[in-house]
């Protein structure tokens, strides 16, 4: 399942970390609460001020998961025309490019690239509110295999709401989690 993680008031507290042993207070020697690690600071739009190999306290922290029996993500791109089998014709700038190409599959969304995506979500909520699409899931589950507009959308203000409260001094990171 695909999972969004959004973490809150960022607070640096240590710079030049290693990736092993980040969630020990180097200070105190005690493992930290409330904090997590930047191995790269966010590149797209800007780093916002956020350091590479990087501790951060956040005040606020929250998983955003998609666990759907679909890929939400392939109704979106088909939505606004992002061909999943030949991405790179799709502009660099194009509405949602960060969710859909897999060159940002597993990159830090800093407050810069937040607003971008927050911006992609307005501008595209019309035509998101009225998708209707037919999804093909194996034959062993059993029930409807279409999903109307209310489960694409309630999943797109879902991630809207993510990114819109990364928009100030937060930050967003997309990973899949095997269940």
């Amino acid at each position: 399942m695909y999972m969004y993680e959004l973490c809150k008031g960022l607070k640096l507290l240590e710079e030049g970390v290693s990736l092993f042993g980040w969630w020990i207070d180097p200070r105190t020697g005690h493992r930290l609460e409330n904090a997590t690690y930047i191995d790269a600071a966010p590149n797209l739009y800007g780093s916002d001020g956020l350091k590479s190999s990087s501790i951060y306290t956040y005040d606020f922290r929250h998983e955003y998961s998609l666990e759907l029996k679909w890929d939400w993500h392939d109704v979106l791109a088909k939505l606004v025309g992002f061909d999943r089998e030949n991405p790179d014709v799709y502009p660099a700038d194009g509405s949602f490019i960060e969710l859909l190409h897999n060159d940002y599959s597993m990159e830090a969304f800093g407050p810069s690239a937040a607003r971008k995506i927050v911006a992609d979500f307005d501008a595209w909520n019309d035509r998101a509110s009225k998708v209707l699409e037919k999804v093909d899931l194996p034959p062993t589950l059993i029930g409807d295999n279409t999903f109307n507009d209310d489960a694409f959308y309630l999943t797109y203000w879902w991630l809207r709401s993510c990114f819109a409260n990364a928009t100030k001094n937060g930050i967003v990171r997309s990973y899949y989690r095997l269940s």
